[in-house]
């Protein structure tokens, strides 16, 4: 009976967790609509921001319960598999534009994000002032982002995503039901496949450390999935794209951030050996549809999953790319 409500939490969580995505994307246009602002910034601000409770929350936990490696494990391996597989997906659904107003800008800040985090983290633990430094940071990026578009909307350049939008609009308390549900229902959906999947998992007597770099990481990038689906099945791209990347920079400064604050945190070896070098990668990744506009096809989105898989073996393996470049270069 045991097995059987394992089984019955993956499934009712991925049913959960469809069924929110909807209500969040349906929610997030509505109010973008309202508030004149792009798909874009609703992407970023709203559903981003709303499918990386997750991994605050997780990570929040772990480092109050003096675990900072599996902590630190969330916050970069979700944001790992935002990329090549919460991207990814959505695209096999239908193929994603790039290129749409405000993205180069989105893309500049998570590369600095990016940078920032394997910069700081390489040379000194995360402390508080670190922390601070992070959440102050996303404090920024939040109303430069709000405000850029609200000013571009009043000089009449056209932010997209409205021109042939035949979806209907929520108004008044529906509107907030619609995102109440939303942020609500997919925490509690991934909440349901973590459990469902970790306790399969141990079935199966994998190792604590690789549950939680593979399954927990994946489990609390959920949302970001479940909303990224939703978007993909009723064309907006904006909105897939934005979900990635404001996700990205909330998990790096503000569960990052938050996970500083309990510090000093020192940074496991195996992080600048090989998680950092996907992270980079992944980011990397970004930069190479959204710069050239390019359209995330069927076929690259295939290519992005065979990518997240080859990651994931080499995580299990224990790979050390940083050993390898050391070796090449000397």
């Amino acid at each position: 009976m045991a097995d059987i409500g394992l089984y019955a939490a993956l499934i009712g969580g991925l049913i959960i967790l469809a069924v929110a995505g909807d209500f969040l994307v349906n929610g997030a246009v509505s109010l973008a609509r309202k508030l004149g602002v792009s798909p874009l910034v609703a992407g970023i601000l709203i559903v981003g921001f709303g499918t990386s409770a997750p991994e605050m929350v997780v990570t929040l936990g772990a480092a109050m319960q003096g675990q900072p490696g599996l902590a630190l494990g969330n916050v970069v391996g979700s944001n790992i598999a935002n990329v090549w597989l919460v991207l990814a997906v959505p695209a096999l659904i239908a193929p994603i534009a790039t290129g749409g107003f405000g993205q180069s800008r989105a893309l500049l800040f998570v590369l600095l994000t990016t940078a920032a985090w394997i910069g700081v983290t390489a040379l000194w633990p995360l402390s508080p002032l670190i922390g601070g430094v992070f959440l102050g940071a996303l404090g920024v990026y939040a109303f430069m982002t709000l405000t850029h578009t609200l000013a571009a909307a009043r000089r009449g350049i056209n932010i997209g995503g409205n021109a042939d939008d035949d979806s209907p609009t929520l108004s008044g308390v529906k509107l907030w039901v619609f995102l109440a549900i939303g942020i609500i229902g997919l925490p509690i959906g991934a909440h349901l496949i973590v459990e469902g999947g970790v306790g399969i998992a141990r079935k199966f007597a994998l190792s604590e450390e690789i549950i939680g770099l593979t399954l927990l990481a994946i489990g609390t990038s959920l949302p970001e999935l479940g909303a990224g689906i939703a978007a993909a099945l009723r064309r907006k791209s904006d909105i897939v794209i934005g979900n990635v990347l404001g996700s990205n920079v909330f998990n790096l400064l503000g569960a990052g951030g938050l996970v500083s604050l309990f510090g000093p945190v020192p940074i496991a070896p195996s992080f600048a050996s090989y998680d950092h070098w996907a992270l980079a990668a992944a980011a990397l990744t970004l930069a190479l549809f959204i710069i050239p506009k390019a359209t995330i096809s069927r076929l690259a989105a295939a290519t992005m999953m065979l990518v997240y898989a080859i990651y994931l073996y080499g995580l299990i393996q224990g790979w050390n790319v940083l050993a390898e470049v050391k070796a090449l270069v000397g």
